[in-house]
């Protein structure tokens, strides 16, 4: 007899619509409720003997029990091998999601700093404006270049009166991360060592 639609999906909520056996979620693969006990072993309809599984593991156990173990693999370890990609995964998540925060509030110090010495006072709400272009150079040229080094770069772009927008100051930027560069590949040239090695 085929499981009832509310049944399964019963199953699929109670498992956070995830893998049993290889921890992967939907949408990325197509669920299916599983029997632990399988039917052909007298296994029952009742949801405690109901699992979620993904397709590819569902039709890779077929009919027979968990405690066959065909693979050699000890199930408790694929589960704390799972566990752990979860963390990693988690981690990764929280360490981007702490490096765009900081680039977004270095860039709007940077900006607020290129405002208030232009004399450009903030809107109403007191927030400062940028232009999209600049915002967005701004925001990347933060990855490879010191925040000291681009408020010195605005300091020389303010006193040569070039204040229109930052092209002076990203000019700057680029010769400063090109003589970087230079000086690697010779310090690199004299220590014997190709560049490529890096």
């Amino acid at each position: 007899m085929a499981l009832s639609v509310r049944t399964r999906f019963e199953v699929f909520k109670r498992d956070d619509f995830t893998c049993q056996y290889c921890g992967r979620k939907s949408p990325d693969v197509v669920l299916e409720v599983d029997h632990i006990v399988p039917r052909a072993a007298g296994g029952g309809d009742d949801v405690v003997n109901l699992t979620t599984s993904c397709w590819s593991c569902n039709s890779g156990k077929s009919d027979r029990p968990l405690n066959e173990i065909v693979t050699g693999e000890d199930p408790h370890d694929r589960a704390i091998e799972i566990l752990e990609r979860r963390r990693q995964v988690e981690e990764y998540n929280r360490v981007l999601t702490e490096e765009s925060d900081r680039l977004e509030d270095e860039t709007w110090q940077l900006i607020e700093f290129w405002n208030d010495e232009r004399g450009l006072k903030p809107d109403a709400d007191g927030n400062h404006t940028i232009g999209t272009r600049d915002y967005r150079w701004l925001r990347s040229a933060l990855q490879w270049c010191p925040r000291e080094k681009l408020r010195e770069f605005m300091h020389m772009a303010l006193r040569r009166g070039a204040t229109k927008d930052l092209r002076y100051v990203g000019g700057c930027a680029r010769n400063w991360r090109n003589d970087r560069m230079a000086q690697q590949d010779m310090d690199a040239r004299r220590d014997g060592r190709d560049f490529d090695d890096y």
